[in-house]
């Protein structure tokens, strides 16, 4: 992670102000990943590089091992979040038609957690987030108060939300006054 170790968050000076409920989860590597998933070649070379089999279902995330997971964003499109630097992907996607881009420094990655958490999120997105329509496991591309983000359901009361990092402190200030009715 050494092209990473001055990296600062953008909502660093914002975190003693949190709730309990509202965490900045640590820095992650994250890979934005384009191909042809009917390309044997394609999906072999990733699961190759990563050990994760890509979802095809629309909004579903996939896991693999290490606390890698993929993040289906379109039929062609998913984010690859790994604790771990993912350095083998470029090389086995090389003579494939396919893209494998580096945003790690691009987004935060908040954690909402709670029994008040899917409240908090209705008033912030126009997303229906119903526990019967977003289930665990799942991801959407939606928006947070006007800004970009993704919301993936870890659990039945906890969301990580992947934030653009020029927007990321107005989503946090946003979601910290969405608690205040909650006290969380």
């Amino acid at each position: 992670m050494a092209k990473f170790d001055n990296w600062r968050s953008p909502v660093a000076h914002l975190s003693e102000g949190f709730p309990s409920s509202l965490t900045e989860l640590p820095f992650t590597h994250q890979i934005n990943l384009r191909g042809d998933i009917t390309d044997k070649a394609f999906k072999t070379a990733v699961k190759k590089a990563t050990g994760l089999v890509l979802p095809v279902i629309p909004n579903e995330v996939g896991m693999g091992k290490d606390n890698i997971k993929a993040l289906w964003l379109s039929p062609n499109e998913w984010l690859i979040v790994s604790d771990h630097e993912i350095t083998d992907i470029r090389d086995s996607l090389a003579e494939i038609h396919s893209a494998a881009t580096d945003v790690s420094a691009n987004r935060i990655i908040l954690g909402l957690s709670g029994p008040d958490a899917l409240e908090v999120l209705m008033k912030s997105c126009e997303m229906d987030l119903d526990p019967n329509v977003f289930k665990t496991g799942q991801v959407v591309q939606t928006l947070i108060a006007k800004s970009q983000a993704i919301i993936e359901k870890v659990s039945d009361d906890t969301y990580h939300i992947y934030v653009r990092n020029s927007f990321a402190a107005y989503v946090c200030e946003w979601l910290v006054d969405a608690h205040v009715e909650y006290r969380m």
